[in-house]
């Protein structure tokens, strides 16, 4: 195998580094959609889940779009876009909600 050959895993992984399979996206998005479940105990936690939403949705579409070859990595590609849309959709209902509680408060 000559040196500019990508390896086996390199291939499967659809960009050198890993960075196509998938998983960065997945973890984000995890971590979007489980941000929102520490809004009892933590509740300026939930701020996360928007950066957190955004960078899983943007890893999972630059994932595809490079071309995963690998069926697992196309699932766990649009398994972090769901999740990260998820946590984008739950910061805005969050905040949805806040700011009418605010003005049902003070008005």
């Amino acid at each position: 195998m000559s040196p500019d050959q990508p390896t086996p895993v390199e291939h499967l992984n659809g960009a050198p580094g890993g960075d196509g399979t998938g998983m960065a996206s997945l973890a984000l998005g995890s971590g979007a959609f489980l941000v929102l479940g520490g809004l009892p105990v933590l509740p300026y936690l939930v701020l996360l889940a928007l950066p957190l939403g955004v960078a899983a949705v943007v890893s999972g579409v630059r994932a595809l779009r490079r071309g995963v070859v690998a069926p697992s990595g196309r699932v766990a590609s649009v398994a972090g876009i769901t999740l990260g849309s998820l946590g984008v959709l739950g910061w805005v209902g969050l905040m949805l909600l806040w700011y009418l509680v605010a003005q049902a408060v003070n008005g």
